[in-house]
């Protein structure tokens, strides 16, 4: 069984999952280096994620996106940590619904406007209003990330011990036993 993250850029989707991944012994997926693979195949450059949006704009990269996804149809026993935004599309999460157990890591909009914004500014948001467009996303976003079917962990109430444990707590809840 797969274990899938998403949420908000900065959330932890990466950092959870690789620790997850390797205390558990299962591989570990990224679906933006799926995205910048998919890229450098089609396009024959490489590419941050980043400039990947920035040149082919929000629909053209959301249409690779979805592409990248599917390639995690036959993926098993892995941990996967999906974009921010993958999920904003219901087909996705559809798809996704039937790769793995989706896992919603929540952060307060503090946090991760502290994280997303100390460093160069994504490309999702508007260069001359970085905190205003942060917000608009946080609001557009939280009430999609909410609607879905999944199991959520706070990372602002707990250390990143406590996040490892609930993560391998959902794997073991969510696995049937062996020889079952």
């Amino acid at each position: 069984m797969n274990l899938l993250l998403f949420g908000f850029k900065a959330s932890g989707k990466t950092h959870f999952g690789k620790r997850l991944a390797h205390a558990m012994h299962r591989p570990f997926i990224d679906t933006d280096d799926l995205i910048i693979e998919l890229y450098r195949k089609e396009m024959g450059k490489t590419a941050r994620c980043r400039d990947i949006h920035k040149k082919l704009g929000e629909e053209g990269f959301r249409a690779l996106e979805r592409r990248a996804l599917r390639e995690l149809q036959h993926v098993q026993n892995s941990i996967i940590a999906l974009g921010g935004g993958a999920i904003l599309d219901p087909n996705n999460v559809e798809f996704l619904q039937t790769v793995g157990a989706l896992v919603f890591l929540k952060a307060s909009p503090e946090t991760l406007k502290m994280r997303v914004l100390k460093d160069e500014i994504p490309s999702f948001l508007d260069p001359k209003d970085p905190e205003g467009s942060f917000y608009r996303m946080i609001r557009e976003r939280e009430p999609i990330y909410r609607s879905i079917k999944a199991r959520a962990i706070d990372t602002d109430a707990l250390d990143e011990a406590g996040v490892l444990a609930a993560l391998r707590s959902i794997l073991l809840l969510e696995e049937p036993p062996n020889g079952f």
